[in-house]
């Protein structure tokens, strides 16, 4: 498997962690106080729409790049994605001001970043796996 190929399979990887996360939310043992299951759910259900329009983007450029360039690209993909949340504030309910908007932004941001590079670092270490095991070559 080339890593191009990989690259376009984890793209999908936040709705396969975030419907885990959303199925422990409904078990009594991890429930929504589990701060992890709570914010993973959180932004499955408002990061999803403009994660899905990122993954349709990423996906379509990734088939005419090479391995190099995909993974160069992957460290700009969290802040790429960031001004696709701009809408998230707007279609979860109308803030009052402008400033809570800007605020409402800025925390979904900070978020964003976080997971974003989380996720970033999950698909290389999962790269790094599938290369030792020998399914992988660049």
């Amino acid at each position: 498997m080339s890593f191009g190929r990989y690259f376009r399979i984890a793209l999908f990887s936040p709705y396969l962690f975030g419907g885990i996360a959303a199925a422990l939310a409904f078990t009594t043992e991890f429930g929504v106080e589990n701060e992890l299951v709570f914010f993973t759910v959180f932004s499955l259900v408002f990061a999803g729409i403009p994660y899905a329009l990122f993954v349709a983007f990423a996906f379509a450029w990734s088939k005419l790049r090479s391995d190099t360039e995909i993974k160069k690209a992957m460290w700009l993909a969290p802040l790429l994605f960031l001004p696709l949340l701009i809408i998230v504030p707007f279609i979860s309910g109308s803030p009052d001001s402008f400033l809570q908007a800007i605020a409402s932004i800025a925390i979904l941001w900070g978020f964003a970043l976080a997971y974003g590079y989380g996720y970033v670092l999950l698909t290389y270490c999962g790269w790094a796996l599938i290369k030792k095991l020998g399914l992988g070559c660049e």
